[in-house]
């Protein structure tokens, strides 16, 4: 089954820390796009955002492009994510929106686990994978 990227794993993959981790974020990105990675909107917003800020906007919009060409797939916000993602705020309103709305596509069925190290999804109680 597919996975839901979180911004912190295109943030790793494009500004990883060291080499080690550069080599393995660049792995579970082979294996993830191979089984369907889904990017939510939402991180496309935020990617967009942070990296545009450092390498420009231009590329920050390319590098999305590329994940797109190798097979990643966008799902917009959809009623359905938006409301179970409010009812998770409800229930947990130190957790940041995009967080809530990444982790609704895991319980709406659309994916099984979350790639990130986000503390925030475990509260959520969703499932999550990370180098």
């Amino acid at each position: 089954m597919t996975s839901v990227a979180d911004t912190r794993l295109l943030l790793t993959l494009e500004f990883p820390p060291d080499q080690e981790t550069k080599s393995k974020i660049e792995a579970l990105m082979r294996q993830e796009l191979s089984r369907k990675l889904v990017l939510p909107a939402i991180v496309l917003t935020e990617f967009l955002k942070v990296a545009g800020s450092r390498i420009g906007k231009e590329a920050a919009s390319t590098r999305i492009r590329v994940l797109k060409s190798r097979g990643a797939k966008v799902i917009p916000l959809d009623e359905r994510s938006a409301l179970l993602a409010g009812n998770l705020l409800l229930e947990h309103p130190e957790v940041p929106i995009a967080d809530a709305l990444i982790a609704s596509i895991v319980f709406t069925g659309k994916a099984k686990y979350v790639i990130t190290n986000d503390p925030h999804f475990k509260t959520l109680g969703v499932k999550t994978r990370w180098i």
